[in-house]
């Protein structure tokens, strides 16, 4: 059959519809269209005269299809009037997803909605209001359509209904400037919030036993961009217990001027100084509306067994997990400040514990220098743990500033009661190099002390496989941080140098008078990758401590193979530690399954061992190892079981250790955020930036996004526990987990929130019930293929295909059904259908008989319940 280029049947071709296709192979495009078509079958006639050419009218009025649409398609393709959600390109730049509208003759509304999205300038001139009126004065500021082609006469629209978008080319004098205006990105919203992460293990070694408990708890709310939010730390080893509370504060994002302002118990920010925690306010740049952005930061070290790993910063825990034995590497980890080191603790399964210092110069990756831009703190410091330090005032504030294209040049002063300091720093980039210094300077009345620091760090590209990192901290007898003057660290000295009774250990001699780091690596297609990194720390009274950690890999087809290697040299006390570990694996990937094979030697000690690891579906991952230690000739057995059912993530391990050892350990994270519309709960932290979507009144719908599939509650919400701000993100259905009884409009969100913002993500659905009608004439014979259904209204509804079938789409009418025969004969279908569908199937089945009119039943009573 000839069609117009619109889809519509064209007058080429007057042969007759005798077929019709089964709806649900009909694309959603083509459904879309009948459901306009069908909206406009009671709009009246005009003279057959008046209608346009190129089309079939007798086929039209035949198929139920108002002539009057040719008219509306006769010059192009076009959208259907109303809100239409659309991809949106602008100068061939793909902009995102944004409900369009159109007006009555399918031309586009520049609304502040599509010049948000699209980043374009708002006209002065508006177009004349169509339609009903608007519910308020701010819906109707919305809703206004622009005169963007008077204002931009240059301006060209393509419009693409078939692939839902409308693509804009605009010169360049109306795109607004994207450094200086952030009004496209969402803002407010309001929910409240609480974050826990909680763990807990038991040791038992023969008739002995350890327990430890602890809770991460941080807790706040969101409300028109502002930020709240506070942080507690419990912990409790045996009978002894340590609560710490590490801040509560405000924060806001001044946009303007890409600000971030804090108050109340916070952390300095973007400082060279080692300044801790403060009670104040400070003002620091906000990094994501800039290009700069945040170091990782990683601690890699090896458990013997199953272990607890804590990390302390400024003698405050604020990390603590329990890794498997082997490698490990811990990220994200919520550091009070960047220029303070990290004491990292390995307790092992028999209680024995491991220290190593990961040093502050290595905890930027050669970006020393503050963020572009100025910032400002001041309040009163503040003690974290069991410190008794004094508490002075401190006044802080820097600048960044760009020296030509690939510089920063970064300056600093910090004032307190007894204590004075300044910094300067520059970051460079030379070709695939990258350079940073700093420098600090102190002073200390009180202590009749004053010196300087000095830092100095590379990274190079040495080659395209190669790459070299570098670092040093060197400062002299008399430089002092703030912690410095404030705590009183002769009594811990005192354990650490193993001095004689009656000695009293000099402060001055103990400090770090030089720090050096190195890392390197190698990659080859052949040999695999290779990196080993150093640490070394040099104390003025003569002691030192030196870190190796150096690894491989290789890819040998479905094998991988990984030697991980640990030497920590010198240190005497509490820096004691493991001279030597190596640790060697051999995995093989068998797709949700995975076998690995180990050898674990640590001072002598050799280990072997095994391992199976099972990813079961979403929800259930689980890994069973057994070990055998050579010396002792003990077997060890453990087992890890990690849940993620669907609201929250359970963690669940045992292991036993030769014969009279056991351990056990379990975790419980996730997070519950208290909004509008109730209480969601929500298997990951909530971050400062969130959002709740919405599929209708849906259970268990699986929706991805970029940290991890969510589920929809019993109320159809669930939380997007992080949003990047002020950069775009991708929300997306699994239509798979739908059920089979609904649609979804558009299964594909675009979000692009501001900070601080609480995103409100709407996915609509529809309920159908779908029915096939088995048709049959009294006499039994299947109805005649391409028979007319026609509804109570006499409006055209479906044609009957093979076989006698009748595919209802969207249910059945509550009216009854009839059904025009080629002899010009009627019949009413009659049929009886459950009064709930069932979810579980696309279409329900029916038999359904047609009789002749005198036997249906009055008009106004339904043949069957919807």
């Amino acid at each position: 059959m000839a069609t117009a280029d619109n889809g519509l049947p064209s007058s080429g071709t007057r042969q007759r519809h005798t077929g019709g296709i089964v709806a649900p192979r009909l694309s959603p495009c083509c459904c879309r269209l009948l459901l306009a078509l069908g909206g406009c079958l009671a709009a009246a006639l005009p003279a057959w005269a008046q209608l346009p050419a190129g089309f079939d009218l007798d086929m039209l009025r035949e198929r139920g299809i108002d002539p009057q649409i040719a008219e509306y398609f006769k010059d192009a393709a076009r959208f259907r009037p109303g809100i239409n959600i659309v991809t949106l390109f602008v100068n061939g730049q793909m902009r995102g997803r944004v409900d369009a509208r159109f007006d009555d003759k399918g031309e586009l509304c520049f609304d502040k909605n599509l010049l948000n999205k699209g980043g374009l300038k708002t006209p002065e001139k508006t177009l004349p209001a169509g339609g009903p009126a608007p519910a308020s004065a701010a819906a109707a500021a919305a809703g206004q359509c622009y005169d963007f082609k008077d204002a931009y006469p240059q301006t060209g629209i393509e419009l693409r209904p078939g692939k839902e978008e409308v693509a804009l080319v605009v010169p360049t004098d109306a795109m607004r400037p994207n450094e200086s205006d952030f009004s496209g990105f969402t803002t407010g919203g309001t929910a409240a919030l609480v974050n826990y992460d909680i763990v807990t293990s038991r040791s038992q070694f023969g008739s002995s036993s350890s327990n430890f408990l602890s809770a991460n708890l941080e807790y706040g709310f969101n409300t028109r961009d502002w930020i709240v939010r506070g942080r507690t730390m419990y912990a409790r080893q045996d009978q002894s217990s340590q609560r710490q509370h590490l801040y509560a504060y405000a924060q806001h994002t001044l946009v303007d001027y890409k600000s971030i302002f804090q108050g109340g118990q916070i952390n300095i920010l973007n400082t060279a100084f080692a300044a801790g925690p403060i009670t104040g306010l400070q003002i620091v740049p906000e990094t994501a509306l800039s290009s700069s952005s945040l170091n990782n930061v990683m601690v890699e070290g090896i458990a013997q067994t199953q272990a607890r790993v804590e990390v302390r910063q400024n003698n405050a825990l604020i990390y603590s997990t329990v890794v498997p034995s082997g490698p490990f590497a811990l990220t994200d980890l919520p550091l009070l400040n960047g220029t303070s080191d990290l004491d990292v603790t390995v307790t092992e399964a028999n209680g024995s514990q491991r220290r190593f210092t990961v040093p502050a110069a290595s905890l930027h990756g050669g970006n020393l220098g503050m963020q572009r831009g100025y910032s400002f703190a001041l309040g009163k410091l503040r003690s974290l743990g069991n410190s008794t330090g004094r508490q002075p005032w401190v006044a802080t504030a820097g600048g960044g500033w760009p020296l030509g294209k690939n510089s920063t040049l970064s300056a600093g002063l910090m004032g307190a009661t007894g204590y004075q300091a300044a910094s300067w720093g520059a970051d460079t980039r030379i070709g695939d190099n990258n350079l940073s210094v700093q420098q600090r300077l102190s002073r200390a009345p009180r202590e009749g002390e004053h010196g300087t620091q000095f830092t100095l760090a590379s990274s190079s590209i040495l080659a395209a496989n190669t790459s070299l990192g570098l670092s040093t901290t060197q400062q002299t007898l008399g430089y002092r941080d703030l912690s410095d003057t404030t705590i009183d660290q002769r009594s811990e000295l005192a354990e650490q140098l193993l001095l004689a009774p009656g000695q009293t250990p000099t402060t001055q001699y103990a400090r770090y008078r030089g720090q050096y780091t190195a890392s390197l690596s190698w990659s080859n297609t052949l040999l695999g990758g290779f990196n080993i990194s150093y640490s070394r720390s040099t104390q003025f009274y003569g002691q030192s401590t030196q870190r190796v950690m150096a690894s491989w890999g290789r890819s040998f087809d479905t094998v991988s193979v990984n030697l991980n290697i640990e030497h920590q040299m010198g240190g005497t006390g509490a820096l004691t530690g493991a001279a030597n570990t190596f640790y060697l694996t051999v995995s093989i990937p068998l797709g949700k399954r995975s076998v690995r094979t180990y050898v674990n030697n640590s001072s002598g000690y050799q280990r072997l061992g095994a391992s199976y690891n099972e990813q079961l579906n979403d929800y259930v991952n689980y890994t069973v190892a057994a070990e055998r230690n050579q010396q002792t000739k003990d077997s060890d057995l453990s087992t890890q079981v990690s849940m993620l059912p669907r609201y929250a993530q359970v963690n669940l391990g045992y292991a036993r250790y030769g014969s009279g050892s056991t351990a056990y350990n379990g975790g419980l994270r996730g997070a519950m955020v208290l909004h509008q519309g109730g209480l969601t709960l929500s298997p990951y932290a909530v971050q400062d930036t969130f959002g709740i979507l919405q599929v209708g009144d849906v259970s268990g719908v699986k929706v991805s996004t970029p940290y991890g599939p969510v589920w929809t509650d019993w109320k159809g919400q669930a939380v997007v526990s992080q949003l990047p701000p002020y950069a775009s993100t991708r929300l997306e259905i699994a239509t798979k987990s739908l059920p089979r009884n609904v649609d979804i409009k558009n299964g594909l969100k675009l979000l692009d929130p501001g900070r601080g913002s609480v995103s409100h993500i709407d996915f609509d659905v529809l309920k159908v019930r779908r029915i096939l009608l088995n048709t049959k004439s009294p006499d039994g014979q299947p109805l005649p293929k391409g028979a007319f259904v026609l509804d109570a209204d006499n409006q055209f509804v479906t044609t009957v295909v093979d076989d006698g079938q009748v595919f209802l789409l969207n249910g059945a009418p509550t009216g009854p059904l009839r059904v025009t025969l080629p002899d010009e004969k009627n019949c009413v279908l009659q049929y009886s259908l459950p009064s709930a569908p069932d979810p579980n199937m696309f279409y329900e089945t029916a038999d359904a008989v047609c009789r002749p009119d005198m036997h249906a039943q009055p008009k106004g009573i339904p043949h069957a319940p919807v």
